[in-house]
């Protein structure tokens, strides 16, 4: 099988040969050829795939909507051979390329209030100047290097996926402002709780760690009296950690695990917690 896409090529085309190489079958060892934007495809065999080329009307372009405006090649792979999984977690991605070749800037489409200085700071540092930075080197390392990146946004998208689903097992307090997490694996449970969930003070069990955790903009002091109260009553003051800063109070993280259990218990915490947020 070739594949076959159009030189210089933009993000679109470049995220499209990814997408082709990872989710349809067959096309994992797939030869690359570049071709000429207005290449009517000769040369190209059943079972050969040009993207973002019409190629005589042989090759796949984007879908057009009812606007006129046509969306980009890469939106539609994902969504006519990628698994419901991987077009959750690749959401962000797609929205982003799709943006950027339908209407020209994805920052300005779908930031459209972005002061100057935003715009232009996100513009030059965002996934379509990355694929601009690689192109000062030559076409075909643009495709091997991006394929990296997009290999990992991948990876990290199923990984968020899975902390959603872990975001969902904690047990929250009355009000939802208070959540206990228990043994989560992912890096992002924690934040989808203060970020997308109206969670304040968290606190974690993981093995035998335990410690209580803030967002980032909550004032309170993961070290305030009242909760150092409740560890002392366990008889564990001197065996407990206090970040300078007051984000963290705990007995054993994933930095410095505790190897034995601790006395508190994880919801008298908690209570404690819901108590000074209410206060």
């Amino acid at each position: 099988m070739n594949i076959y896409t159009h030189v210089n090529p933009d993000l679109d085309a470049v995220c499209s040969v990814w997408a082709a190489r990872t989710f349809i079958p067959g096309a994992a060892a797939a030869k690359l050829i570049l071709r000429p934007a207005n290449w009517d495809g000769e040369g190209m065999k059943k079972g050969d795939l040009a993207l973002d080329l019409e190629a005589g009307g042989r090759g796949i372009k984007g879908e057009k909507a009812s606007s006129g405006i046509v969306h980009s090649c890469f939106a539609y792979l994902l969504n006519t051979y990628a698994s419901t999984e991987a077009v959750l977690a690749l959401a962000n991605v797609g929205r982003f390329v799709d943006a950027q070749d339908a209407h020209g800037s994805a920052y300005r489409y779908l930031a459209p209030d972005l002061n100057p200085l935003a715009l232009e700071t996100f513009s030059s540092t965002g996934l379509n100047a990355v694929l601009r930075a690689l192109q000062t080197s030559s076409d075909n390392d643009v495709f091997t290097l991006l394929d990296t990146i997009l290999d990992g946004f991948l990876r990290a998208g199923l990984a968020r996926l899975d902390a959603e689903r872990e975001a969902d097992l904690a047990e929250l307090l009355p009000g939802g402002k208070v959540a206990i997490v228990r043994n989560a694996r992912k890096f992002a449970t924690n934040g989808i709780l203060f970020e997308t969930r109206g969670v304040r003070v968290i606190v974690y069990v993981d093995g035998f760690n335990l410690g209580l955790t803030r967002h980032s903009d909550e004032p309170l002091r993961m070290d305030h009296p009242a909760l150092q109260a409740v560890v002392s009553a366990a008889g564990e003051a001197e065996s407990w950690f206090a970040h300078p800063a007051g984000f963290l109070y705990c007995r054993g993280s994933r930095k410095s695990p505790a190897t034995s259990s601790s006395g508190v218990d994880p919801r008298d915490l908690a209570r404690a917690a819901l108590g000074l947020l209410h206060g």
